[in-house]
């Protein structure tokens, strides 16, 4: 999961190819929304630094449980960040779920959840 961040938050979003397993699903926060498939999710990141700075990322209480060839990832997060001139505080939970093909991990289900706007 570092890694994947450390892409983004370097502004190399084409990286998390790396990380992505083909069929990658991102939830929307309630559940209703998916984006389906690396291309379109990595597609999300460089969408927001396009048109985000961030200024702040903290992570922290990550929490990491490993089933076989499956491991679920959740950590809390700060973000500060400016879109047009305004900024924007958030904080919450970030879940991802990864599965192990061959001898990489690779992500395949991710949410965030407990997300408030401060």
């Amino acid at each position: 999961m570092q890694q994947i961040n450390n892409s983004w938050l370097g502004g190399q979003s084409a990286k998390l190819a790396d990380y992505f397993h083909e069929s990658i699903v991102f939830n929307s926060p309630d559940l209703k929304q998916q984006s389906i498939g690396k291309d379109i999710c990595i597609e999300s990141y460089a969408d927001f630094l396009g048109k985000s700075k961030v200024l702040l990322f903290n992570q922290s209480n990550p929490r990491v449980h490993i089933f076989d060839y499956t491991a679920i990832l959740a950590y809390d997060f700060e973000m500060k960040y400016e879109q047009k001139s305004k900024t924007y505080h958030e904080t919450g939970t970030d879940v991802m779920i990864f599965t192990r093909e061959k001898d990489l991990w690779k992500a395949v289900w991710r949410t965030l959840v407990n997300l408030e706007s401060l």
